[in-house]
């Protein structure tokens, strides 16, 4: 898959921090959970109080929030049970703009503190472009938005920026968004690879979210289970590869929408986002309205431009 290898050239050089391939070829080889990968890349802090936790959640989202720094990972060790689940509480206050990963054997503590209301504004608007594809296929009974629901994956109790779930199923998800800083995007992919590779999760679809903070700038990946090779289909003979990129700018007052996309052995260049309906809704398309999820341009260029529009770029 070269287009694996390699992203556009305009994307490399408007984003230094994105993901190469020989850097996710790397996250591949490790035989650890992604996620415990992502937590030893970022400064740990043991646990000490729930006070002090929270106020280290709050410092770090003013810290972004004053451009003091770009890392939105924090992580915590020894972290009890209760704590964690007090956390990921609706009701708490830090639910709000963080995320969790907590995982249940080693007491690690992963948070993903969203720093401003674009980031929130993307997952409302994401959120709402699948709603729409789930209604004009009318199959939105069929597949329930779960949010940020806290799932058990692994080891870990995780949760997406936003995610969707067939309603027969709706503790198991199968589709998951997760929005990010450029600067973020190494942490952000292991967080797509743990969704998909980690034992007992039900994910086959990610979709990754890089909104950069300077620049009217953002990058989409979209990650799924494609086959290591022949024989018959597992998810141990499955591996979690980037198989679409798009990048959403703007300059002389103009947005535009370019990509690539790799599907069926073939890659090509797209305007549009393409996801496939079976991993999102759990079973083929068979009814006349039925067929894969498709995110135009001018509405990849409509979300872009409302992004833009709370960051002040417009």
């Amino acid at each position: 898959m070269d287009f694996l290898r390699s992203t556009s050239d305009a994307a490399s050089q408007s984003l230094s921090s994105e993901l190469s391939y020989s850097e996710f070829s790397s996250i591949e080889s490790k035989s650890e959970d992604p996620l415990a990968q992502l937590a030893k890349e970022v400064k740990q802090q043991p646990f000490t109080t729930n006070k002090s936790l929270r106020n280290s959640l709050e410092r770090r989202q003013r810290a972004l929030q004053q451009d003091q720094t770009q890392d939105q990972y924090l992580v915590f060790t020894s972290v009890p049970p209760a704590q964690s689940s007090r956390l990921s509480d609706d009701g708490s206050r830090t639910s709000k703009y963080c995320r969790f990963f907590y995982n249940v054997e080693t007491g690690i503590l992963i948070a993903k503190v969203m720093p401003n209301p674009a980031h929130e504004l993307a997952i409302r608007s994401f959120d709402e472009l699948i709603s729409a594809e789930l209604r004009t296929m009318n199959v939105h009974r069929d597949v329930r938005p779960v949010g940020s629901t806290t799932f058990t994956v692994g080891d870990w109790k995780k949760e997406a920026d936003c995610s969707w779930a067939p309603a027969s199923a709706i503790a198991r998800p199968s589709f998951v968004v997760e929005v990010g800083l450029s600067e973020s995007a190494r942490q952000l992919s292991l967080d797509a690879y743990g969704w998909l590779v980690t034992y007992s999760s039900s994910v086959k679809l990610v979709i990754t979210i890089n909104i950069n903070r300077k620049d009217p700038e953002i990058i989409l990946h979209r990650w799924e289970l494609v086959p290591r090779g022949y024989g018959v289909l597992t998810r141990s003979s499955l591996s979690a590869c980037r198989t679409a990129f798009l990048e959403l700018s703007r300059t002389n007052n103009t947005t535009s929408v370019t990509g690539e996309s790799y599907m069926n052995g073939t890659t090509t260049t797209t305007t549009q986002l393409d996801l496939l309906f079976d991993k999102i809704v759990g079973r083929p398309p068979h009814q006349p309205l039925e067929r894969d999820f498709v995110i135009p341009g001018q509405e990849l260029r409509t979300f872009a431009e409302d992004i833009w529009s709370a960051q002040s770029f417009l």
